[in-house]
């Protein structure tokens, strides 16, 4: 099957127009590609990273918005990025994906600072409603400065109406 490139001219951006920037760390290949793809068509600026230990380093490097890991195996090998983004700001959120639901994972990585832990795969649309709801943006522009039509700003303000593990359908 031919992989499909999604295209979107929609970009997000902070209060100072900064694109807002995202770390996403996946080792497994398909994965990070899919989610990096979706997440670029959403209008963020993705950081892809398929190693554990380069994400961390990255994290000493860059600010980011936001930042998604894979928890990996059950032995979550996720946790040094988790940890690393938590010590360098942890006003971050940090969101944790697992294709496999693991009951001390999730406490773990709850206790260690994520935001979320969530299980994949998840749809475009899971996706947005899943970012948009720890990065808000309080802009949403189409190349070329236009405002996007009605319906397509994403979701009004305020709290997350989400509990703290999500399954996607």
């Amino acid at each position: 099957m031919a992989k499909r490139k999604f295209q979107s001219n929609i970009r997000e951006t902070d209060a100072d127009g900064r694109d807002l920037k995202l770390l996403l760390v996946d080792e497994n290949a398909n994965d990070l590609d899919y989610y990096t793809e979706v997440l670029r068509y959403l209008g963020y600026e993705v950081q892809p990273v398929n190693s554990y230990s380069r994400a961390a380093a990255a994290l000493d490097r860059e600010r980011f918005d936001l930042v998604i890991v894979d928890q990996g195996s059950a032995d979550f090998e996720g946790r040094p990025v988790l940890s690393r983004a938590v010590e360098v700001d942890h006003h971050v959120p940090i969101l944790v994906l697992s294709r496999t639901v693991d009951a001390d994972c999730c406490i773990e990585a709850l206790d260690a600072g994520a935001r979320e832990y969530v299980q994949k795969p998840l749809t475009t649309v899971e996706v947005r409603e899943l970012v948009t709801d720890y990065v808000k943006p309080s802009t949403l522009t189409f190349a070329g400065g236009h405002h996007p039509p009605m319906g397509m700003g994403g979701r009004n303000g305020g709290a997350s109406d989400h509990e703290p593990l999500r399954k996607a359908s």
